[in-house]
């Protein structure tokens, strides 16, 4: 607290009564008046396609979608959703100081630039997440200016996953179809972004088998909030009526104790569900490792041969009793994954929020991670996309791009920084990665410098390789040196028509065999008229890195991210819109800053 400063005397003081009521109000009448003045300045300055912005669109980021609309087509996935528009605005400007100091979130250091010719493979794991969308679209409901929001809040894969894209289906006997698009990065002229969708065969309607869902629902005190347990409970109302007579559920509850409330019900005894979940109450610690270790034991216990058999946990993740830290949850979901029981994620609330734990649950559990900001959100979560959450396709999906160092001379994954893998990972089968449901569609972006750009990239010296950057002299040669078992050597294409080669390894659900597939890019799916989904994912880029201080952000500005979102022209990023021009106007931004001497690296 700071200490009050000692009063001056008055030295001049009038002989007239003293009135100080009225001298504060006359004072306060004239402060009011100067900030009125002030305000009236600042608005005539703000250009006129923002001074006619109606403050309902501005604020109410969430405004409700009519109904009836319909939703933007989409040929790959409903993993992404349509950009969920019927959550409620919150109040606006009136955070504290650090109004996130309670909530936990990981540290993630942001990829760099990459030289192809000391490592010309990116390796890492799928990712289908989506959390991190809604909890930024909650935070700018609730009044965040971009300075509030946290670095780790902000996953630039699991904001690019939220939409839906119209990517390709696979084709033949393939799992994925794989998209790819590059042309001139919007915020850095010397380089190029790539643009590649993996999309699923739409959900199929639930096998006959069905499916085991055992819901593991916190009931803590930290829950009674009216955005956690009560918006959870309004939520069940959609998920049940997805569910068919084969479907077992259950439901388990921790808090201060475990306790089984619900166990192997048909799906078909919808009202029996709902008024278990509806007598659910909000109070005592938080002890989730038991109730982690019961809801596996009730879910082997019910364990549909053929089917989805999943754990569904939903809590703000402020876990104080057994298992408390990102690394006994990472070890104990270790231990347990791997008899065909997936582990996903619900989050809710604010405040107290860890994400950082719930992240980490789901990431290894094998499961997909979600935020429920408002009852909008559930309903897309566990209705429209029941099937993509909950059913398994590919397990263990792992990419790994390899660029031609006589094409490329550089490159930068943008997001995907905790998902990374050793480039020996790809092979193993024994290493973990992600899981793909049924219908889900997911985006991978790369920034790409060209071998003739201006824009510098370092180079490490090589005591034994060439550390000089000449790739091309190097693949002429190398080339066709590898024999045809594969091994060793490199096999460069210089004619220009190969940039990259991206493969995907994979095991189908319930399957032991790994399967791969491979989809080159080059000078064909080079445009200067990008489409649609091009512009929309890199809106999302330039958002993510504006908000993480990225140190490649370039140009990038929340008003330019705005414009190119309004150039996508797709109804379904209305919403993102708003977001973005809201946190436009908030931020107040200078004027955008380029790159100094061709982009030095680490500059």
């Amino acid at each position: 607290m700071k200490a009050s400063m000692p009063a001056r005397a008055n030295e001049h003081r009038s002989p007239a009564p003293r009135h100080p009521h009225a001298r504060l109000l006359a004072a306060g009448a004239f402060a009011l008046a100067a900030v009125l003045a002030a305000g009236a300045w600042w608005w005539c300055t703000l250009p006129a396609s923002l001074q006619a912005a109606p403050g309902e669109e501005l604020h109410a980021v969430g405004a409700a979608r009519d109904g009836s609309a319909s939703e933007a087509p989409g040929a790959a996935g409903t993993n992404a959703g349509g950009a969920s528009a019927g959550c409620p605005p919150g109040p606006d400007g009136n955070l504290p100081a650090d109004p996130y100091a309670g909530e936990g979130y990981a540290r993630v250091e942001e990829t760099g630039f990459v030289s192809t010719a000391a490592r010309p493979l990116s390796t890492f794991s799928a990712d289908v997440d989506t959390a991190s969308y809604a909890n930024l679209r909650r935070m700018v409901r609730d009044g965040a200016w971009p300075a509030d929001i946290p670095a780790g809040a902000v996953r630039t894969e699991e904001l690019l996953n939220y939409f839906d894209y119209r990517y390709a289906p696979p084709e033949g006997d393939d799992l994925f179809g794989i998209s790819a698009e590059m042309a001139d990065c919007p915020w850095n002229p010397d380089t190029k972004l790539l643009v590649m969708g993996f999309a699923t065969a739409p959900a199929e309607p639930a096998p006959e088998t069905g499916s085991n869902l055992v819901f593991l629902v916190d009931v803590s005190g930290s829950m009674a909030d009216p955005d956690k347990l009560p918006l959870l409970q309004e939520a069940f109302a959609t998920l049940v009526q997805g569910l068919g007579e084969n479907d077992r559920v259950s439901l388990v509850t921790y808090s201060g104790e475990e306790r089984v409330v619900l166990e192997g019900a048909s799906g078909a005894d919808r009202q029996r569900i709902l008024r278990a979940v509806g007598s659910l109450r909000a109070e005592g610690s938080t002890n989730g490792e038991a109730g982690l270790r019961t809801a596996y034991d009730v879910a082997e216990r019910n364990f549909v041969e053929g089917g989805a058999n999943r754990i569904v946990m939903a809590s703000d993740g402020d876990l104080n009793v057994g298992m408390t830290s990102e690394d006994e949850l990472h070890d104990f979901v270790d231990e347990r994954r791997g008899q065909g029981v997936y582990l996903s994620v619900l989050g809710f609330g604010t405040g107290n929020y860890q994400d950082a734990k719930m992240e980490v649950l789901a990431d290894h559990g094998d499961g997909s991670y979600h935020y429920i900001d408002c009852a909008e959100e559930a309903r897309r979560v566990l209705g429209r996309n029941l099937l993509a959450n909950f059913t398994p396709l590919a397990d263990d999906v792992k990419l790994q791009v390899e660029f031609n160092p006589v094409q490329v001379k550089g490159y930068r994954l943008i997001g995907y920084e905790n998902r990374a893998l050793a480039d020996e990972d790809f092979l193993d089968d024994a290493a973990d990665a992600g899981e793909v449901g049924a219908g889900h569609a997911f985006t991978v972006a790369y920034e790409v410098v060209p071998v003739d750009s201006p824009f510098e990239v370092a180079v490490p010296h090589l005591k034994y390789g060439r550390s000089d950057g000449d790739a091309a002299g190097a693949g002429d040669a190398e080339a066709g040196a590898s024999g045809g078992d594969g091994g060793g050597g490199l096999a460069i294409c210089t004619d220009g028509s190969e940039w990259l080669t991206c493969s995907v390894r994979y095991r189908p659900a319930g399957e032991d065999v790994t399967q791969s597939q491979a989809r080159v890019v080059g000078r064909a799916d080079q445009t200067d008229e990008p489409s649609s989904d091009w512009h929309l994912a890199a809106a999302v880029a330039e958002c993510a890195m504006v908000l993480r201080h990225s140190p490649h952000a370039g140009t990038a500005t929340l008003q330019s991210a705005r414009d190119l979102v309004d150039a996508a022209g797709s109804e379904e990023c209305a919403e993102f819109a708003r977001l973005l021009e809201t946190l436009a106007l908030r931020s107040r931004e200078p004027a955008a800053s380029s790159y100094a001497d061709g982009g030095r690296l680490n500059r």
